[in-house]
């Protein structure tokens, strides 16, 4: 290990998805999806490759996680390999059966998508030129892995900067039926034209949704009853379109020939989960920033959130905010302050009736609280030019966290930090990293990690992990403790 190198800059997306998984799976379960992530990922997908049917859910699945993972990696790069529990997370996949997983990646492997262009024949009349490309080439599992690779056509698909569409991973993974899938995919791709959009006849509808030569819904009645309305209010349910359907019908008839969308944003289900995490997020950021809260009491508020609901931190932020612009005595402590005001439940009024002095109850001298630690020069980085900015923050959250941690796993001693590592050596991140940096499993001396950004921040985010999982079974163990003996 001692001829470890600096690494480049890590893939986002590859590493940003592990982040993920490490967290969720660490809080959930090792059963976690993506759906129980309490992030998201946004990824880019060709229209081309929106406008596909004849997939099963699972194989359409597997393909945009496929998709997701290759778009980060440079356009000559065809072979592939990651995780085979980050991929069966991202699917959105509770069954850990390979075989089930095999089943989706040939189908997929057996899809092809037709792409024609216009030339001029022999009597210069036009002519169509066609070629079929299959979606993805060579697939398997072996070693905890998942293996494809995509034709070259294909890669040029996903670093195309033309014609895609921003899809969230977290809802298409989420959409149970394969049609509110395909519906949902086609509609996001046409919401930047504006609402409503065109006519379309309703066997083209039926073609979006791979149903043109099913009789049972032959009729429109059937197809509306059957099939429109129910992925209507799966779509209206969870995702972030509402979307209301129109029908026409042809002149002197009342046979309905024609549909059209009305679509407008809105939160869904998912989308409103995901709001409170921000809003957390934006809270935690305070507290560490602003008011110096070290990682205890942090990990306190995170345990009691019925309870410390962001509406009563929001308040005791107002509070102490309140108090150290007033009149009063010099807050010198405001974590201190702020812990004791939403264990209380003070709110501003109640800073108003003290605004001469400390509220009553309150401890005269406060015990500072923890310093916050500085943050890292590589999280203060500005963004790279062209660089997305959500991506760009994601990518810095990762490695501030990932600096934080291994700060930590220095401060232990040789025993412990050989405890951390063997565990880490055991972990999905780690698999990855050996086979992309061609590790073995040998500890580390502290110079060659501090000398390989990828790997610092990855035992980093591991040793954090591991930290809280202690605490949290420590604390029940004192708290059944305490149940049984009365204490």
């Amino acid at each position: 290990m001692s001829d470890l190198v600096p690494s480049s800059k890590p893939p986002l997306g590859e590493n940003y998805a592990l982040a993920l998984f490490e967290e969720t799976v660490g809080r959930v379960g090792p059963n976690a999806t993506i759906k129980e992530a309490e992030a998201d990922i946004t990824f880019r997908k060709h229209n081309v490759l929106i406008d596909v049917a004849g997939l099963s859910l699972s194989a359409r699945r597997c393909l945009n996680v496929m998709n997701y993972l290759a778009s980060s990696a440079p356009v000559e790069v065809l072979e592939f390999d990651f995780d085979l529990g980050l991929f069966m997370f991202l699917i959105n996949s509770e069954s850990r059966n390979r075989r089930h997983l095999l089943d989706a990646l040939r189908e997929a492997q057996k899809s092809s998508v037709l792409l024609a262009r216009e030339t001029l024949g022999r009597n210069a009349a036009s002519e169509m030129d066609y070629v079929s490309i299959p979606l993805v080439g060579r697939v398997g599992i072996a070693g905890g892995r998942v293996y494809f690779k995509f034709d070259e056509a294909i890669r040029k698909l996903h670093k195309d900067p033309r014609g895609y569409t921003l899809l969230s991973m977290r809802t298409t993974a989420s959409l149970d039926s394969v049609h509110a899938h395909a519906l949902y995919e086609k509609l996001k791709s046409m919401a930047y034209r504006g609402s409503p959009t065109e006519w379309f006849t309703v066997d083209e509808v039926r073609r979006w949704l791979d149903l043109q030569d099913a009789k049972y819904v032959a009729e429109f009645k059937a197809f509306n009853r059957r099939i429109l309305d129910k992925v209507r209010t799966k779509i209206n349910d969870i995702t972030d379109l509402h979307i209301e359907i129109e029908t026409r019908s042809s002149p002197g008839s009342k046979r309905i020939t024609h549909l059209r969308f009305h679509i407008r944003e809105q939160e869904g289900k998912l989308v409103q989960s995901l709001a409170q995490t921000e809003v957390r997020k934006t809270l935690y950021d305070t507290l560490r920033g602003e008011f110096g809260l070290g990682n205890d009491d942090l990990e306190a508020i995170t345990l009691n959130a019925s309870e410390y609901t962001p509406s009563r931190i929001q308040a005791a932020i107002e509070f102490v905010r309140h108090r150290m612009a007033g009149r009063g005595p010099k807050v010198r402590f405001p974590g201190r302050l702020f812990i004791k005001a939403l264990k209380e439940g003070w709110t501003v009024p109640t800073a108003e009736l003290v605004a001469e002095g400390p509220p009553a109850g309150a401890p005269a001298a406060l015990e500072p609280a923890p310093a916050a630690k500085a943050p890292v020069a590589a999280a203060e980085a500005a963004p790279q030019a062209g660089e997305d900015p959500a991506a760009d923050a994601l990518r810095r959250e990762y490695e501030r966290s990932g600096e934080l941690g291994f700060e930590t796993y220095l401060g232990y001693g040789a025993p412990q930090q050989a405890e951390f590592w063997a565990a880490f050596a055991r972990s999905s991140q780690f698999r990855v990293l050996k086979a992309q940096l061609k590790l073995d499993k040998e500890q580390p001396a502290a110079q060659d990690l501090k000398a390989n950004d990828r790997l610092r921040w990855a035992l980093g985010q591991h040793v954090m992990t591991a930290l809280k999982k202690a605490a949290r079974k420590e604390r029940a163990g004192q708290a059944q403790q305490s149940a049984l003996f009365g204490r």
